[in-house]
C-alpha cells in the first residue's frame, strides 16, 4: 500500500492561536502532521513539542525555515514580524500560511508575494473563516440572486480587549490596534461578498492616548458601481461578529461571520417581514483551511485564496489608515495587476 503523502508543518513561536486553534486543526486534518516549532524561548518549545507530539523543537525561527524536513510554515507571530519571518521561510523554499493580516501594508504584501513566486511556493493569508460552510454557503445565495443585486455591506468584529502590558496588540510600531486585528477581517469580507475592490476610503478613529493603537475604527468603503460597505472594527464594544449584505430584494444576514468555530449558525434571507433560516452544521474553519492549503501545497488542487488577495485587502487597510491620519475620503487606484 502506498503511503499517504503529509504536508509536514512547522511553526514559528508558540502563540495563543496555534495552541487553541491551528495545533489542533493539524493534529484533526487529513493531509498535515506536526514536525517542529520553534520560539524565542527554547525550552518553551521543547515543551510544546513533548505536549502536542511534534517530531521535534528547532533552537531558533531561522533552524526551522531551513529544516529540509518541513515542507509548509505557518507563522502566527506579531504582525510586525509576518513579513521578515515569511519571506525567509520562502526563499528556504517552504509554503508559508501567515496569520492576519498577511503585512503591515500593501508593499510588505507584494514583497512575499514576489518572494513565494521567485521561489515557486505557495503563500496564503490566515483568514479562516472564509473555510466555514456558512460562506461558500453565502456566496452561493448572492451570486444565485436570492437577495437581488447587492448594494450594501455592513460588517462589524467587536469585542471587549483586556488590555496586557506584554501583548503585542497593544503596540503600534508591532501592527497592533483594533484595525490591524478584527478590521481586516470586515474589509475582507465586503470584498468577497461585493466581488469587487473598493474605489475609495473614508475612515475614523478613536486612538487611545496611552498606548497609540486604534480602539475603536469605523470606515465607509465606495465599491464601482454606486455600492458600499460600512465596517467596524473595535476593541471597547459589546461582541459584534456580523455581516449584513442588503439587496434590492431581500437581505442576507450573518450573526457568527468570523467566530463560528464551536457554534450551529444560519444564513438567513429577510425579504419583507419573512425571514427564511438556513442552518448550517458545526464546522471547525481552522481544519477545513489546513486541509485546504494541504491540497494545493500537495500540488492536488490550485490554491482557494492566493496571496494577492491578501495585497488587495492591505491596500483598503492602507488608505483606512491614510483617511484617519488626514481627515480626508481617500482614493484607491486601480490595480493593474
Amino acid at each position: 500500500m502506498t503511503a499517504v503523502r503529509k504536508v509536514r508543518w512547522g511553526i514559528l513561536g508558540c502563540a495563543g492561536i496555534a495552541e487553541k486553534a491551528f495545533i489542533p486543526a493539524i493534529l484533526k486534518s487529513r493531509n498535515g502532521t506536526l514536525a517542529a516549532i520553534a520560539s524565542r524561548d527554547e525550552a518553551r518549545a521543547a515543551d510544546w513539542a513533548r505536549r502536542f507530539r511534534f517530531l521535534r523543537s528547532a533552537r531558533t525561527y531561522q533552524e526551522l525555515v531551513d529544516d529540509p524536513a518541513i515542507d509548509a510554515v505557518y507563522n502566527p507571530l506579531p504582525n510586525n514580524l509576518h513579513a521578515e519571518w515569511s519571506i525567509r521561510a520562502l526563499r528556504a523554499g517552504k509554503h508559508v500560511l501567515c496569520e492576519k493580516p498577511l503585512a503591515l501594508n500593501a508593499p510588505e504584501a507584494r514583497a512575499m508575494i514576489l518572494a513565494a513566486e521567485t521561489n515557486g511556493v505557495l503563500l496564503m493569508e490566515g483568514f479562516m473563516y472564509k473555510f466555514h460552510p456558512q460562506i461558500g454557503k453565502t456566496l452561493e445565495l448572492i451570486r444565485a440572486g436570492a437577495i437581488g443585486d447587492p448594494r450594501t455591506v455592513h460588517s462589524a468584529f467587536t469585542f471587549h480587549f483586556k488590555r496586557e502590558d506584554s501583548n503585542y496588540r497593544w503596540f503600534p510600531a508591532q501592527g497592533g490596534g483594533a484595525l490591524y486585528d478584527v478590521g481586516c477581517y470586515t474589509t475582507s469580507i465586503a470584498r468577497l461578498v461585493l466581488g469587487a475592490e473598493p474605489a475609495a476610503v473614508f475612515a475614523v478613529a478613536r486612538i487611545d492616548p496611552a498606548t497609540g493603537v486604534d480602539m475603536t475604527t469605523d470606515a465607509l468603503l465606495e465599491f464601482p458601481g454606486g455600492r458600499f460597505a460600512q465596517i467596524e472594527s473595535s476593541f471597547e464594544t459589546q461582541f459584534q461578529s456580523r455581516l449584513l449584505v442588503v439587496g434590492t430584494e431581500g437581505t442576507l444576514r450573518l450573526e457568527r461571520a468570523f467566530s463560528a468555530k464551536d457554534f450551529d449558525v444560519a444564513v438567513e434571507i429577510v425579504r419583507g417581514d419573512a425571514v427564511e433560516s438556513m442552518p448550517v452544521p458545526k464546522a471547525d474553519m481552522f481544519t477545513l483551511m489546513v486541509d485546504d492549503f494541504g491540497d494545493a501545497a500537495l500540488g492536488e488542487a490550485p490554491l482557494r485564496y492566493p496571496a494577492i488577495d491578501a495585497w488587495h485587502n492591505m491596500r483598503a487597510i492602507d488608505a483606512c489608515f491614510e483617511s484617519v491620519r488626514t481627515g480626508r475620503r481617500v482614493t484607491i487606484p486601480e490595480s493593474v495587476r
